[in-house]
């Protein structure tokens, strides 16, 4: 129903996810990030908010990524409806993919990134986003720019079958300004994700506004 994606900007351990779904509203649902911490992705014919909550959670609290997934499996008498992807500060990964969900169902993990998805329209989509994701990042593209061009590519290869109405995205670096951008209702809500996040990059009011707000290495920035 949904293909996502976290990924890590090791230099500036910066984390960020991108995903999109074939239903409204996955902006609220899917993507959760802790800055400084990890992220976590979760979906599936059952979405569990909590457990996403509850991974990064134990994530602050010192756990390992393949710790957290087992406790949440062991835990979870649903877990067969569910896909879930974690991604920690230091770019380790792990997640699963309950076998209650509907084909194509996939799941990548790598060494600072996680792409998923479920109700795919075919077995080339997460395929299309790991390398996306890849071409964009030795381009040397920000993190959000990679993470929409995997997205893209992700449509591209036919996305979810039932088509895109609704996309998210959030980057953040410990410390710094969120980026957290989402689109609850469109028709083509990739493209509408992409051109989102390009007006607001291009408009110099707005990127002014970002350059006074505080952050945690100058807190009292104006």
């Amino acid at each position: 129903m949904t293909f996502s994606l976290i990924a890590l900007e090791p230099s500036s351990r910066t984390l960020g996810i991108a995903c999109a779904t074939g239903g409204p509203a996955l902006g609220g649902f899917v993507p959760h990030l802790l800055p400084g911490i990890g992220a976590a992705i979760t979906q599936g014919y059952s979405t569990h908010v909590a457990a996403a909550e509850r991974a990064l959670v134990w994530l602050a609290e010192g756990w390992q990524v393949d710790d957290v997934i087992a406790r949440l499996r062991d835990e979870d008498r649903g877990q067969a409806w569910r896909q879930l992807g974690l991604l920690d500060i230091d770019g380790r990964s792990a997640g699963w993919s309950g076998e209650a969900n509907e084909a194509e169902v996939a799941m990548q993990l790598e060494s600072g990134l996680v792409v998923a998805g479920n109700m795919l329209a075919s077995d080339t989509v997460v395929p299309a986003m790991v390398a996306a994701f890849h071409r964009a990042m030795r381009r040397s593209a920000t993190l959000a720019d990679a993470l929409l061009a995997a997205l893209s590519d992700g449509q591209r290869a036919g996305g979810d079958r039932r088509g895109e109405f609704s996309a998210a995205l959030k980057v953040r670096s410990p410390g710094g300004v969120p980026l957290d951008l989402r689109i609850d209702d469109a028709a083509d809500a990739v493209t509408a994700l992409v051109d989102l996040h390009r007006r607001i990059r291009d408009d110099t009011a707005f990127q002014a506004f970002l350059g006074r707000l505080p952050t945690a290495d100058d807190p009292h920035r104006h």
